[in-house]
């Protein structure tokens, strides 16, 4: 018999929403001990992930508490989802309580809800947190401390921050785009990339040093090359396929809701994809992201420079006059009237 089918009436259900970037949407989980399966949730399908909501309280005198809420991080899932997002830091999260009753048809075997029809009209509560700092990371769980919008420990005004020198932006995502629209081959490396790659993927160029694959890739950059000559796109990695110099493969950004696995699947719209370009012949069973000594990621640095190497002669972006522009997600402008110093990588 299904679990569901032993609970009663008055199971309460807390559901947890985490805000992504700007063009992933949210993660949604659930940590209730009678359940041991994702459940869906006004055709919204949430997670199970072990996790524990702790500290949730007001006093009479009006001070609000700091929630937390640890979080398993079986397989290193949850680090995964902290990886390249800034810890989540500000970012929303929502509580949502609810009765077992309410939950969607289809959780239950035979289509039918055990519990009656439901009377759903609100939430027990719906909580809009924010997250604002994380307290723990190790190979068991994550935790974070939680605070109410005001609460916000140094919110800055606008709560995007200006810098002079660094995108903003999450590469190959919203903002920045690169590989993420049809209007733009990517730059030309004087080569023909083999593997039947679609170059609206946005070709890798160079490791988050701006040290670039291709030898006869050379402008914007004075950080050498890895001595390649061709590229080959050689789609997911496999731990089965031999691999060669100049082939390059993609993971996915996070990990399938099967814990006990490593296979990807949240999609997202405009999900990025993770490229590693192999430097060395022969590889076999070596995961990219643990051996970087034979796999190198393709990761921007973060500058102008960065942003050259990927959209300096893109001719899709342009101004009614014929020039061009970077989408680099920086102030340059912004730095002190009486700065006397200069930025090499500008």
């Amino acid at each position: 018999m299904n679990t569901l089918f032993k609970l009663n009436n008055y199971v309460v259900i807390d559901l947890f929403e985490i805000e992504l970037e700007s063009n992933e949407g949210y993660l949604r989980f659930h940590g209730s001990k009678n359940f041991n399966k994702n459940l869906i949730f006004q055709n919204k399908e949430y997670i199970f992930i072990p996790c524990e909501f702790s500290q949730f309280e007001t006093t009479s005198d009006g001070r609000q508490g700091r929630p937390k809420i640890k979080i398993g991080n079986v397989n290193n899932y949850f680090s995964r989802v902290l990886q390249d997002r800034g810890d989540l830091i500000g970012k929303n999260f929502n509580r949502k309580k609810i009765l077992a009753k309410d939950l969607d048809i289809v959780n239950f075997t035979d289509g039918k809800n055990p519990f009656g029809v439901s009377n759903f009209n609100t939430y027990i509560s719906f909580d809009k947190l924010i997250i604002n700092a994380k307290l723990t990371e190790n190979l068991n769980e994550v935790e974070l401390e939680l605070v109410t919008k005001v609460d916000v420990q140094t919110l800055t005004i606008p709560a995007r921050k200006v810098t002079n020198d660094t995108c903003s932006w999450n590469y190959r995502c919203y903002g920045c785009n690169y590989g993420n629209t049809r209007t733009y081959a990517g730059p030309n490396l004087g080569i023909t990339i083999g593997g039947g790659f679609q170059s609206i993927l946005g070709v890798p160029i160079a490791d988050e040093n701006d040290k670039i694959f291709i030898t006869t890739y050379n402008q914007f950059s004075n950080n050498g090359n890895y001595g390649l000559t061709s590229l080959t796109y050689k789609a997911e990695w496999l731990e089965t396929t031999v691999y060669n110099k100049g082939d390059f493969v993609y993971l996915d950004a996070l990990f399938d809701t099967n814990l006990e696995s490593e296979e990807a699947i949240l999609s997202p719209l405009n999900r990025n994809k993770n490229y590693f370009v192999c430097i060395a012949d022969g590889i076999v069973n070596k995961n990219p992201l643990k051996n970087t000594d034979v796999w190198k990621q393709d990761k921007c640095s973060k500058t102008l420079q960065g942003c050259n190497l990927r959209f300096g002669n893109n001719t899709s972006r342009a101004f009614t006059n014929g020039s061009s522009y970077l989408p680099f997600g920086a102030f340059p402008a912004t730095f002190p009237y009486n700065n006397e110093i200069t930025k090499s990588n500008m």
